[in-house]
């Protein structure tokens, strides 16, 4: 791409700083102190889109080695692929992580190694899938450093994880590699403060005490068809959350969202949402769960034109699927609706652009290599909205 013309996208996202050294650009993201380094030549592409929350985002095509790589960036954070394992491994048997992601965000990466840390603390120790976690930290530190990212809060964690594990390792050698090297020395200046966890709180005991001023405290926001006993006793029988969790994951993010929950004794439950910022439609939800079957359906968003490519469908999407995990459905069925609304698909499909999908090259896309002897699993995270 053009000099100025990769700077007039990256310039979409008023967040970003960016500046011209020499032959390549700085893009400095505050919020995660942090600068991308790209060379204007090997960006392939530049895409506007947004991020499952519906935050507006930035989708670069780069091509690095012969090969093209995504890099989505946001006013708050930057996404990623991680290396793949095989590269950082001096292993006679190849080992693939078997839930590896193919992108994973910075702000990911950083909690997920605060995490892993935390999970050396415990009584019970599996060594086996701590090791896998510590090759997948390191490909995505590596992955970061492909862009010229310089993660070395990420770093210092995974070398404080190393430590711990010691000789406990159990996936072999890591290949000699300067650039990390240089990394984690710097990575050794940093001071590490485990962040402090959120306090316990206990779902069941709150909802045992929920009354009928709890739910009537919710409105506007959340209305419920019959605020009585029966409406109660469904509840506390049914819905695994209190009602002041469920309008926090129903309404993320839209400030202007009215929604009214319906539930049956039978364990039906429907939830139809309206989203009218200052009397103006903008878009319409239904979302069904059946809570003895575990099974969730979006009967339909629609959108006025207004509201299309704001972001606010990936939003609307993130929020359904959030409150469903929640919920404890195993399923989300979507179905296509009349003219007017959108045939629904599930809000994945990170990298947008064609010719990264097709290429296949990202981490946990590519099938077993030949003779693959050796599977590792680690305990899938959480993910994050910053995640795409």
């Amino acid at each position: 791409m053009d000099s100025g013309e990769l700077v007039s996208a990256l310039r979409t996202l008023p967040a970003l700083q960016v500046r011209a050294d020499g032959p390549e650009l700085q893009v400095a993201v505050p919020a995660i102190a942090d600068t991308v380094r790209l060379h204007p030549d090997s960006v392939l592409r530049a895409r506007q889109i947004f991020s499952p929350r519906g935050d507006p985002a930035l989708e670069l095509v780069v091509r690095q080695d012969e090969e093209l790589r995504p890099l989505i960036v946001l006013n708050d954070d930057v996404v990623f692929a991680p290396v793949d394992p095989a590269a950082q491994l001096d292993s006679v048997i190849p080992v693939r992580i078997a839930n590896a992601p193919p992108l994973v965000a910075y702000t990911e990466m950083e909690r997920d190694a605060v995490g892993a840390a935390r999970a050396m603390d415990g009584p019970m120790v599996d060594v086996d899938a701590v090791s896998a976690t510590l090759v997948l930290h390191r490909c995505f530190i590596v992955g970061a450093m492909r862009f010229g990212l310089r993660p070395v809060r990420a770093a210092a964690w995974w070398q404080h994880l190393a430590a711990k594990l010691g000789d406990d390792f159990c996936l072999g050698r890591f290949r000699p590699d300067r650039e990390w090297d240089g990394l984690v020395a710097e990575a050794g200046g940093v001071r590490l403060l485990q962040p402090a966890p959120p306090p316990a709180r206990d779902l069941r005991a709150e909802i045992d005490a929920m009354t009928i001023a709890d739910l009537t405290a919710l409105e506007p926001v959340m209305t419920v068809a019959r605020a009585d006993e029966e409406f109660i006793a469904s509840w506390r029988r049914w819905v695994p959350i209190p009602p002041r969790r469920f309008r926090e994951l129903m309404s993320a993010g839209l400030p202007d969202a009215r929604f009214e929950v319906s539930l049956y004794p039978d364990g039906g439950c429907a939830v139809d949402l309206r989203l009218a910022p200052a009397g103006t439609l903008h878009a319409l939800l239904g979302l069904r769960f059946s809570f003895p079957e575990r099974r969730a359906s979006l009967d339909e968003i629609r959108l006025t034109d207004q509201a299309r490519g704001t972001g606010l469908f990936q939003r609307l999407m993130f929020n359904a699927e959030e409150l469903s995990r929640e919920l404890g459905m195993t399923s989300l069925s979507l179905l296509a609706t009349g003219l007017g609304s959108y045939a629904l698909a599930r809000y994945g499909g990170y990298p947008r652009d064609p010719e990264l999908r097709r290429s296949g090259t990202l981490s946990g896309e590519a099938p077993d290599p030949p003779g693959s002897a050796a599977t590792r699993r680690t305990p899938p995270a959480q993910r994050s909205p910053e995640s795409p």
